[in-house]
């Protein structure tokens, strides 16, 4: 396992009590692990140290219609305790009176960087005022947003209002916010692709797909040729994989006989080389 310091863009802690049963329901079946995990403070700091991650994301969520509901004062407690190498991505849940307040609270509160949200595990549109009340709100706070506009494992989750070409209009309305999104759309990375192509504000990570070889692979060629790798980022998703493993698997991508090759340095760029500072305003 190489030692050299890396950006973790996607991970989690939470307690058991924070999951809801779907989640935690879901994660044993799909996986063998309880709600995806352990995903306490303690695990997770050892998680990081082990990869030798320099510096962490800590993504939460908060999802009414599954009973998930991560605190936002959870997530900065432990953002405080590693401020010199973490930041915070708050969330809150757009179909829920009072969000908007609830998010300036926590991001003056707390400092947080980002906050997170999903249209098909919380079901709204993103073009609904609901999820415009979120973006103005994140505009003025100057932080970014993290969509979760991607496949969905909950039975009620909502694959109507997930794909990836639903944000370019909310790309377009507000440039001056920079907008993530994460597990590169899987599995409509093309569209992704082609929304990170015209608006310069969207970056995607790459959390979960090193086991998934082909979208992995098919999501980076679509990356190269579009010119678009720099605004590609890492991300472990801790606790559905550890990024001691996940980086391995990241990395063999470029060992794949194909073709059309992806370079190992590109690989590599986009695991070493994403400061916080891409997304995170000063």
């Amino acid at each position: 396992m190489t030692r050299r310091p890396f950006t973790d863009w996607h991970t989690h802690i939470y307690l058991p009590e924070h999951c809801g049963p779907v989640w935690t329901r879901r994660g044993l079946e799909l996986v063998g692990k309880e709600a995806f995990g352990v995903a306490t403070p303690e695990a997770h700091i050892q998680a990081m140290d082990e990869a030798g991650a320099s510096h962490f994301a800590v993504v939460g969520l908060q999802i009414a219609m599954m009973g998930m509901h991560i605190p936002n004062d959870f997530i900065g407690t432990y953002l405080h305790a590693h401020k010199d190498r973490a930041i915070g991505v708050g969330s809150v849940d757009p179909t829920q009176a009072g969000a908007p307040q609830r998010l300036r609270d926590a991001v003056k509160e707390w400092g947080l960087s980002g906050v997170k949200i999903s249209p098909p595990y919380q079901g709204f549109h993103p073009h609904s005022e609901e999820a415009y009340a979120i973006y103005r709100t994140a505009a003025d706070l100057g932080i970014f947003v993290m969509f979760h506009q991607a496949s969905v494992f909950a039975p009620d989750g909502h694959l109507e209002v997930a794909s990836p070409s639903l944000i370019d209009k909310v790309a377009r309305e507000f440039r001056g916010t920079k907008f993530l999104l994460a597990h590169f759309g899987k599995p409509w990375m093309n569209e992704l692709v082609e929304l990170m192509m015209k608006n310069p504000n969207v970056y995607a990570d790459v959390s979960t797909l090193p086991i998934k070889t082909w979208q992995l692979y098919t999501g980076l060629r679509l990356a190269i040729e579009g010119r678009v790798t720099g605004r590609l980022l890492y991300g472990s998703d801790f606790p559905s994989f550890t990024p001691r493993q996940d980086i391995e698997a990241f990395l063999a991508i470029s060992d794949l006989k194909m073709p059309l090759p992806i370079p190992r340095e590109v690989v590599e760029d986009i695991l070493y080389n994403r400061p916080f500072e891409l997304l995170v305003q000063k």
